[in-house]
């Protein structure tokens, strides 16, 4: 008489497959946002290794060149060389005028935008507070501008509250610069060297234009 041989076959029911792949699913989506943000943390630290970079070729730019900043265009249409062109031979790579999470090609020049009174040949010796004020903010992609500041209209003094509301002052400075390029918030060059990411409603401070003050434009409360 023959012994039938009952032989177990090892595997997935459909249901276990199911189940496996629900398991995956449901970890992917735990885990893909994570690893974004690690992706994007690390081109934040990246940018802002930038900002220090440009800083430290304009406080190398103003030793050389007796205490004045940049005396450029801030406009392309100007014809004029652009605020980052004469700190180019004081940094290593034109790749640190580049943000890596920005990255405008559309324009093709740096993704970083300039306090646009400092870049007229504004006196560092003018500062009462460079440690509180904004040098270089990341650039709003695709405006046609390299330089930022508010223009006071007619009749209207530097010193006055309307140089800076051009019907709404908080917008007006948003159309130029990037105010999240960083897990809701941008880098930010300051005028004494350092560079800090911040949150965009910081840097308004209690009075516009807060940070962005380059203390000849002195707001008085």
């Amino acid at each position: 008489m023959r012994v039938r041989k009952h032989v177990t076959t090892l595997g997935f029911t459909l249901i276990e497959l199911l189940v496996v792949i629900a398991i995956i699913a449901i970890l992917a989506a735990i885990l893909f946002p994570v690893f974004a943000k690690a992706r994007e943390k690390a081109r934040q630290t990246a940018c802002l290794s930038n900002n220090r970079q440009i800083s430290t070729a304009m406080m190398m730019y103003l030793e050389d060149w007796d205490g004045q900043f940049v005396t450029v265009g801030h406009e392309p249409g100007e014809g004029a060389e652009t605020w980052y062109g004469p700190l180019q031979s004081y940094v290593m790579s034109d790749q640190v005028f580049r943000c890596p999470s920005l990255r405008d090609d559309l324009t093709m020049y740096t993704d970083y935008i300039i306090s646009g009174v400092l870049a007229h040949g504004y006196p560092y010796s003018g500062l009462k507070d460079p440690a509180g004020t904004i040098m270089v903010s990341e650039r709003r992609a695709g405006i046609p501008a390299f330089g930022y500041h508010p223009w006071p209209a007619d009749g209207v003094t530097w010193d006055s509250i309307d140089a800076y509301v051009a019907g709404d002052g908080h917008n007006w400075f948003l159309g130029h610069i990037e105010p999240a390029a960083h897990n809701e918030g941008s880098n930010y060059a300051f005028a004494d060297g350092h560079s800090k990411w911040l949150r965009w409603e910081t840097t308004l401070g209690s009075v516009l234009p807060g940070m962005h003050n380059p203390q000849r434009l002195i707001v008085e409360e």
